[in-house]
């Protein structure tokens, strides 16, 4: 242990790293972050006092922790240290006495990032040169107040995953990261004090004996539940002993100094004071501390309270006890909670699920598997109140409040932002385009230590392990007796640009033409997987129908994927445009399966019911429809494709979203009943009375909308006895499943129904699989390089497919 280290040094009387026995070329002291222009930063070797000694072999390289790649190599050949065995290496010689090699003012960045010393030549590190432990003699990982570089760390340091914070004594102008231990590859080798350049370190040797007292003595010791305190409401958790400083004795239960710069202890088992509201574990915020899982530390700290978590810090007299120590039991963690503050009197404790755990959100609170590395787990899949019940009813808010109390997050570990490095659905492969995590995937084994940031309550992890319980399906689930498909999909901003390469990014969707590529073939897999015969679109751009528009490009690329006879063709509607959004709808359909009949029809304002108030199907709010009837064997229909006014602005309605509907629940209200009535007329000339309206409505199934199409005649396919699946749904929000995309029929056209559900492509897939990436122009902060030219989150809204059985004589 480094203690017993440090109290034979002080027996024989020797400075630490005076050692002539140390046997190679060391990384001594850094000072990345100087006052100014950085004039006074340096690099400092030391070969353990064995005098003038060659540096011939060895390259010293500097990696930037932005991408975590080289960004200086510096040859050491013909250099030698000085008599002492020190060489320095300078911003400016004129300010740092002794210096050997001077590179300029300002080269050395702050951090996070690695100064490496290698067995090699400059030859081998051209700048871009990824982060390699390949011939690696020595390295030092280091800050000023950073996330830790897990990608540095994980490569260059073998002893300990420390990275060293060269301001964390309050002074990172004056003072450098200076080595007090011989371990190389060790950043807990390291402290911080005032820099001393060519010069002996400034290492404060630690005694055997902490002066907190004897391990095991309880005069002093202050139990973390009495730092904790008795939770009584989540609100209530500031702790009893704020800013004071305490001893505590207690077992470490998880190590994250890489990823949250502490540690969290636990008292043991006995010592714990069976109050179940009050919590037995807190987290100790000490990066550089030599400690592992199980060891009894003890150690004087200063109580806080950092972004909602209690905390040690300011950390002094750190000692390991003993090693090997029993882990305190694990608190069964169990889902619903009965109150939040049930997690806060868990906070920093160790916890165990015994039953299943399912994924219900990729978003977390509101950072996502993208951001943090975050997904949330319940007991069960959750539904947006009024997509099954009625809106304004009491039993709206029992669902919401439900949700909140079924919900933790779990964490990767790591508390930087945008990981290069996934580890869900498991920590060897990862996140990847082949090895996704879904909503509805599950936690067979799920242990670590609750912990708590803002508002929201989480865990990290110790041990997981992760089924596949919603895989994917390379095709939608349609009855083997149908004969005929009729899909609808939402194609998430379809924009081509100019339509030639060119004119990126476009008003929505790709930024890049290499990102439209992505989308578009994403959006034909999906469509080409389903195999409809009927495709209704939403969210494609509404430039037209020449050989440059979007549906004539999506349509020659569908095309390019069918049999003789298959292929496709749009609905031309006789307008230049479908009304004067930037979206609209649209429909492919297969004329060797199926004939166009009647006339096509565009609902608009100019064309719509009206009642007292006015139009009832205003086109300044909605995508016009799209209206057509059809044959196939003799079976004639008419279909209506919609996309109803969004629930993301206001429409400045009186209680708008009061009863749970969201923005503008009365402009779609109007619009269904324009639509109703429209569809009775039977626009497009044809008598049937089998008629079928799908699209995204933007609302769900409960709402008034709906609820006017259904109370008019129309049967809701996806709950019927032809359904795919007992809680249908398109669309995930906030943890929230529903449906937002319809299939709604008559009686005459729900008869041929054999089948009708959505296909979980997209609702259920994170952002990251969609078609922006890093390499094609993304255009906000991330690591994203997991989207694939496949059906998966080729949109947000799942699709919707229903297939029918229609006999040659129409029955």
């Amino acid at each position: 242990m480094m203690r017993t280290f440090y109290s034979v040094l002080a027996a024989v009387g020797l400075s630490l790293l005076a050692l002539s026995c140390q046997a190679t070329l060391l990384i001594n002291e850094v000072d990345a972050d100087t006052e100014g222009n950085d004039n006074a930063e340096f690099i400092e070797l030391y070969n353990g006092g064995r005098g003038a000694t060659s540096l011939t072999g060895y390259v010293l390289v500097l990696y930037n922790g932005s991408n975590d790649r080289a960004y200086l190599a510096l040859d050491l050949s013909a250099r030698r240290t000085n008599a002492e065995g020190y060489f320095v290496v300078c911003g400016s010689a004129a300010t740092i006495a002794g210096c050997g090699l001077e590179i300029g003012n300002n080269i050395l960045q702050n951090g996070a990032d690695a100064v490496a010393l290698y067995h090699g030549s400059v030859a081998d590190f051209p700048k871009g040169t990824a982060v390699t432990a390949s011939n690696l003699v020595d390295a030092l990982v280091y800050g000023t107040r950073d996330a830790d570089d897990r990608g540095l760390l994980s490569v260059l340091m073998l002893a300990d995953p420390v990275q060293v914070d060269e301001g964390s004594a309050g002074d990172k102008n004056r003072h450098s990261s200076q080595r007090c231990a011989t371990s190389a590859r060790s950043g807990a080798a390291f402290q911080v004090d005032e820099a001393t350049p060519g010069a002996r370190n400034s290492c404060h040797d630690q005694p055997e004996q902490s002066r907190s007292g004897q391990c095991g003595d309880p005069t002093g010791v202050t139990r973390i539940s009495a730092i904790q305190g008795r939770i009584r409401h989540v609100s209530d958790d500031t702790s009893p002993l704020n800013n004071r400083r305490v001893l505590v004795e207690a077992v470490v239960t998880l190590d994250a100094r890489v990823g949250y710069g502490g540690f969290w202890i636990q008292e043991e088992d006995a010592d714990a004071d069976n109050d179940a509201r009050s919590s037995e574990g807190i987290f100790v915020k000490s990066k550089g501390a030599d400690i592992r899982v199980g060891d009894t530390v003890r150690l004087e700290g200063t109580v806080g309270k950092t972004s909602g978590v209690t905390r040690l810090g300011n950390i002094r007299d750190l000692t390991v006890c003993r090693r090997d120590t029993a882990l305190p039991r694990a608190q069964p963690l169990v889902l619903p909670v009965r109150d939040l503050a049930d997690w806060e009197a868990l906070e920093g404790m160790r916890v165990h699920s015994h039953t299943r755990l399912l994924v219900a959100d990729l978003y977390g609170a509101g950072y996502g598997l993208g951001n943090y590395g975050q997904l949330v787990v319940s007991s069960s899949l959750h539904f947006q109140p009024t997509d099954v019940v009625p809106p304004g009813s009491e039993a709206v808010d029992a669902l919401l409040e439900r949700y909140v109390l079924d919900r933790l997050l779990v964490d990767d570990g790591m508390s930087g932002r945008y990981p290069t490095f996934i580890p869900f659905p498991d920590a060897t492969t990862g996140y990847r385009a082949d090895n996704p995590v879904r909503i509805g995937d599950s936690f067979t084994t799920l242990s670590g230590v609750i912990h708590h940031f803002k508002n929201d309550f989480m865990l990290i992890p110790e041990r997981y392990r992760m089924a596949a319980s919603h895989a994917r399906t390379s095709t939608p689930t349609v009855s083997a007796d149908a004969n005929l498909r009729i899909a609808s999909m939402n194609v998430l901003n379809y924009f081509n640009g100019d339509g030639q390469g060119g004119g990126f990014p476009a008003s929505r969707g790709a930024s890049t033409y290499a990102a439209f590529q992505l989308q578009s073939s994403k959006v034909v897999a999906a469509m080409a997987a389903m195999d409809a015969d009927i495709i209704g679109l939403m969210e494609i751009e509404n430039d037209g129908y020449d050989k440059h528009s979007a549906i004539q490009q999506l349509l020659d690329a569908m095309n390019a994927l069918q049999a003789p006879g298959d292929e496709y063709a749009f609905v031309d509607p006789g307008t230049p445009r479908i009304g004067t959004d930037a979206i609209t709808v649209g429909l492919l359909y297969r004329p060797g399966r199926l004939r166009l009949r009647g006339t096509t029809q565009v609902l608009s304002s100019a064309n719509s019911p009206r009642d007292r108030q006015g139009v009832l199907f205003n086109d300044r709010k909605h995508r016009p429809s799209l209206i057509q009837s059809f044959e196939f064997h003799d079976f004639v229909f008419t279909l209506s494709i919609n996309h109803f006014k969004s629930k993301g602005s206001a429409c400045h309605e009186q209680h708008e979203g009061a009863d749970g509907q969201g923005n503008c629940n009365l402009m779609r209200t109007r619009a269904a009943t324009g639509l109703l009535q429209y569809l009775q007329t039977q626009p497009t000339g044809v008598t049937s009375t089998a008629v079928l309206v799908m699209g995204d409505l933007n609302a769900y199934s409960q709402e008034d909308p709906l609820q006017v199409l259904l109370a008019g005649g129309y049967h809701d396919l996806k709950r019927s006895d032809v359904a795919t699946e007992a809680k249908p749904y398109t669309y995930s929000y906030n943890g929230l499943l529903g449906s937002l995309d319809h299939a709604l029929a008559t009686a005459t056209f729900a008869d041929h129904v054999v089948s009708a559900g959505a296909w979980h492509i997209n609702s259920v897939e994170d952002a990251l699989m969609g078609y922006e990436t890093d390499a094609n122009g993304q255009s906000y902060a991330s690591v994203d390089h997991y989207g694939q030219a496949d059906s998966y989150r080729s949109s947000d809204h799942d699709p919707v497919v229903i297939g029918l059985r229609v006999g040659s004589s129409g029955q």
